[in-house]
C-alpha cells in the first residue's frame, strides 16, 4: 500500500502543476489519496454528475426521457460535440441528448439536460442525491483562442464517494448511467497503457468520463477486472502542456497512475504503448437505452 502511494507520488511529481486522486480498491477496502480534499476543475467530467441530477429530476416527474426539445444554431455553445454539425433545427430526445453528453461529451446535448433543470437546481439535485464536494459552475461551452473557465470544480474524494455509490447501485439510474460510461468514445487516460479493448473481449472493463481544458485533465471511471472493481479519480490542473493532442502531459500522466494502480490492484500487465484514439463501439439502440422513468 506504502509502496503503491510512493509510485503514484513518484509519477504525480513529475507533471508540471497540480495532481490529485483518489482510488479505490472496491473488493479489499484499499485507498490511496493525494489533494483528496482540494477542489480542481473538472472540464466535463462533471456531465457525469449531471446525468445522476437528471435520472433524478426525472424520478421526480418533471420530465421524460422520451420528451423531445428543439435545438437551433442559436443554441450551439462551441467545443466538443456532433451536434453543432448536423442540420439545425432538428428535435432531440433527453434519453439520446444524455447519451450524447456522456459518450461523446456533446456540450449541445448538455446544455439541453442543463436548461430543462437549471443550474441551480441542478446543484441542488447533486447535494442531495450525491453529496457536497461537486459544483456545476455553469453551462457547457467552449471557445479556442479565450479562457474559459471550467464547467465545475470538485474534490476527488467527493468524486470518489459519488463512483462508489454508483458502483454499489445506490443512485437513481446507477445501472444505466454505468452501462452508458462504458460506451465512452475518450480513450487517452485512464485507458492510454490498459488492454481495454473497445471491440470484443477484454480481460477489464471500464466505465469512465473525462475532461479536457487548456492546462487540466480529468477521468474518473470504474475499472472492473474478474477478481475487482477500482474506483478511479484522476485530476490535473494548471499543466504548462496546453495542447490538445494525444501526446499532453496530462493525459500521459493519468495513463501511467492509471496504469501503475492496474499493476498493483489487479497484477495483469499493461500494453507498452498509448492505445489507439478509438472511435465510439456502435452498439443496436435498443442496447443503450438509459431509464425509462416519468414517462
Amino acid at each position: 500500500m506504502d509502496d503503491l502511494a510512493q509510485r503514484l507520488e513518484a509519477t504525480a511529481r513529475r507533471f508540471s502543476g497540480r495532481v490529485g486522486y483518489a482510488l479505490a480498491n472496491l473488493a479489499t477496502g484499499e485507498q490511496v489519496l493525494a489533494r483528496a480534499d482540494e477542489f480542481f476543475p473538472t472540464a466535463s467530467a462533471v456531465k457525469l454528475p449531471a446525468l445522476t441530477a437528471f435520472h433524478a429530476f426525472v424520478d421526480q416527474g418533471n420530465a421524460s426521457w422520451s420528451q423531445s426539445v428543439e435545438i437551433t444554431r442559436a443554441d450551439i455553445p462551441g467545443g466538443s460535440g456532433v451536434l453543432q454539425h448536423l442540420t439545425l433545427p432538428r428535435t432531440i430526445s433527453f434519453e439520446d441528448a444524455a447519451w450524447l453528453m456522456i459518450c461523446v461529451s456533446d456540450n449541445l446535448a448538455t446544455n439541453l439536460l442543463l436548461r430543462a433543470m437549471t443550474i441551480e437546481r441542478t446543484n441542488d439535485l447533486i447535494r442531495r442525491t450525491i453529496g457536497d464536494g461537486i459544483v456545476i459552475n455553469g453551462f457547457a461551452g467552449f471557445r479556442p483562442g479565450l479562457a474559459v473557465p471550467s464547467m465545475g470544480q470538485a474534490t476527488p474524494r467527493a468524486l470518489l464517494a459519488y463512483l462508489q455509490s454508483l458502483a454499489e447501485g445506490r443512485l437513481p439510474g446507477s445501472a444505466e448511467t454505468v452501462a452508458v460510461l462504458r460506451m465512452q468514445s475518450d480513450h487517452t487516460m485512464i485507458p492510454r497503457y490498459l488492454p481495454v479493448n473497445a471491440y470484443g473481449e477484454s480481460p477489464v472493463r471500464l466505465a469512465n468520463k473525462t475532461g479536457s481544458l487548456a492546462g487540466v485533465r480529468v477521468d474518473i471511471g470504474l475499472l472492473q477486472s474478474p477478481s475487482t472493481t477500482i474506483a478511479m479519480v484522476f485530476m490535473t490542473a494548471d499543466g504548462a502542456d496546453t495542447g490538445f493532442t494525444f501526446t499532453n502531459e496530462g493525459e500521459e500522466c493519468i495513463g501511467q497512475l492509471a496504469r501503475t494502480v492496474w499493476k498493483t490492484w489487479v497484477g495483469g500487465r499493461p500494453t507498452p504503448v498509448p492505445a489507439r484514439l478509438r472511435p465510439a463501439q456502435k452498439a443496436p439502440h435498443a442496447a443503450l437505452r438509459l431509464r425509462r422513468s416519468g414517462r
